[in-house]
């Protein structure tokens, strides 16, 4: 919980800092550019131009930045939309197909599980597009009465689960042992299913605190 209140104070303050001084950047020198025109510094203009790109690459940066650091829909939308953008996006950049499905009634949870819930996910689609060589990933999310049941599945090269086991206790290779010391955190449960040739199906329960579940309704 720390660590994630410690993420969101320095997301906010990027947010509220650089990412807005390179906001107002790019208003300035598009400011600029109209009163060139009305000049002959052709050579001024072009390197405003190029100023202005830069200006937005980096913006876009921080942007990033800011998302990894935490998504700040996490706290203004909730999980779902924020775990379905996340999902499209990993789609756009690394070319494998992914899907999202819910099931069962969507409700609020705290924000410590919502992030853990969220880290969980990003870090198995990492796997994926690190080490599983998918042409498909899929993520369910089920919201049962007193659990939460996350699905990631691929039809990529999969492994051996006893061997990798084995080998996580000295190597974080596949990411094994922070999902696995996250999920512990959690109170939750994460079992493995793979096979060489036959993709990889992670599942997930996370048991929702009942006291919890009714104030979130």
């Amino acid at each position: 919980m720390a660590q994630e209140e410690e993420r969101k104070r320095i997301a906010r303050e990027i947010h509220d800092g650089p990412a807005q001084s390179l906001a107002n950047l790019v208003l300035r020198t598009e400011i600029a550019e109209r009163m060139l025109n009305k000049q002959e510094f052709q050579m001024v203009k072009h390197e405003l131009v190029d100023l202005k790109g830069q200006v937005r690459s980096g913006l876009e940066e921080i942007r990033k930045i800011i998302f990894n650091l935490r998504p700040m829909a996490l706290d203004d939308l909730g999980l779902v939309p924020t775990l379905r953008k996340y999902v499209q996006d990993f789609e756009e950049k690394t070319r494998i197909h992914s899907t999202f499905e819910t099931i069962g009634k969507e409700i609020r949870l705290p924000s410590a599980m919502e992030a853990g819930i969220y880290r969980l996910v990003q870090e198995a689609f990492t796997n994926v597009m690190k080490h599983a060589h998918a042409s498909h990933v899929s993520l369910k999310l089920q919201y049962q009465a007193q659990m939460v049941k996350i699905s990631i599945q691929d039809n990529g090269a999969g492994f051996n689960t006893k061997f990798v086991e084995a080998r996580s206790k000295n190597s974080s290779h596949f990411g094994l042992i922070g999902m696995k010391e996250r999920v512990e955190l959690l109170e939750g449960r994460m079992d493995i299913e793979s096979n060489i040739g036959s993709g990889t199906l992670i599942t997930i329960h996370i048991p929702i605190n009942a006291d919890n579940e009714r104030r979130h309704k």
